[in-house]
């Protein structure tokens, strides 16, 4: 697409584009191969992935990559990780019990070195450089929203799994608490030394935080503990001139106003089915912009064409052009190609 980085720049800063952008994380076989004019292939993946994003899209977010060879490992400590064409899963770790838990999080905690060290500027650096800068580089005229980290409250819950973690929020709460804060302080510290031009413009920050029902954790417990630190990483985050786009999927209805509070700019991906309205979250907070909103559960899979191009209409009038349209989480490949591209004709249309 001609003008992607302009167009998603006006709207991310309050402005007006020629018409909304497209966002999307494509991991599509059909799409990919589609736009990049040539089959995709494990051979070619490296090379073609890139080369489709910027005649289908205007921008996207972590991690565009080519597809996996298909294989299980075992790692160092034993724990099995399986690799899907698309994903990988990590088996979780496991602890005897809540003391057992405790007691290593606690070591690591005494043994965190709060002052900014040659090792956190070289994989600073190297991250910076290497990855978000080589990603713009390979994607052209899109424009990219690099992962960061932030609270990371989905790392703390992510190691262990949510049952267990909900055992040990409930056995030893104080941990928990300790390793959001120490996540936290790592993150500002990271922003802070960020070199000078460092080219971020607008960041994505992923913190699943909701169930399709609603708040993964209790409204009070986050508003205690959860969104004072996110607001604390988002100022850090401002103060360098990038803007943040959140990313949680779920049911977000209770907790928005919270989340807008906390200084967020954007919002993604508008998880239709789980409950998320584009027009409503619009009119609550007309200043927000939105990334997604079109339902990759069913509609964008089983719906036919003309639905999906009254759908993306549909959200453009809700948000008044204040959206980004794509899935509502990333385009998979159950996908059809007629479905994509119905909503890229949608947008284009206008």
């Amino acid at each position: 697409m001609k003008n992607s980085i302009p167009r998603v720049r006006t709207l991310i800063n309050g402005g007006t584009p020629d018409r909304v952008p497209m966002f999307d994380l494509l991991r599509n076989t059909a799409v990919i191969s589609h736009f990049a004019g040539t089959q995709l292939t494990e051979e070619n993946g490296a090379e073609l992935v890139y080369k489709a994003y910027e005649p289908a899209i205007d921008a996207t977010r972590p991690m565009v990559k080519a597809p996996n060879i298909e294989r299980s490992l075992t790692l160092e400590d034993g724990r099995e990780q399986k690799i899907y064409k698309w994903t990988t899963w990590t088996e979780h770790r496991r602890y005897a019990d809540s003391a057992a838990y405790e007691a290593v999080k606690r070591r690591e905690l005494e043994s965190f070195v709060a002052e900014w060290t040659p090792a956190d500027e070289k994989a600073m650096q190297a991250r910076v450089w290497d990855w978000y800068a080589e990603d713009r580089r390979k994607l052209g005229d899109v424009f990219y929203f690099p992962g960061v980290p932030g609270t990371d409250l989905m790392d703390i819950y992510g190691e262990i799994g949510l049952e267990e973690f909900c055992y040990y929020l409930a056995d030893c709460p104080d941990i928990i608490v300790e390793l959001l804060e120490r996540n936290t302080f790592r993150t500002i510290r990271w922003v802070e030394h960020l070199p000078a031009n460092h080219g971020m413009e607008a960041i994505f920050l992923g913190d699943d935080i909701a169930f399709n029902t609603g708040p993964l954790l209790n409204p009070d417990w986050m508003r205690e503990h959860y969104f004072h630190r996110l607001a604390r990483v988002i100022a850090a985050y401002h103060a360098r001139g990038i803007k943040v786009l959140f990313h949680s999927d779920g049911n977000l209805n209770s907790i928005l106003g919270d989340l807008v509070e906390s200084g967020i700019d954007g919002l993604n991906p508008i998880e239709v089915l789980a409950g998320m309205d584009v027009g409503d979250i619009h009119r609550q907070f007309p200043k927000l912009f939105m990334t997604g909103g079109i339902d990759v559960s069913q509609l964008l899979p089983f719906g036919t064409p003309l639905q999906v191009r009254d759908a993306v209409r549909k959200a453009i009038d809700e948000a008044e052009g204040r959206i980004m349209i794509g899935s509502s989480t990333e385009l998979n490949e159950e996908v059809p190609l007629a479905n994509f591209l119905a909503m890229r004709e949608a947008v284009l249309a206008g």
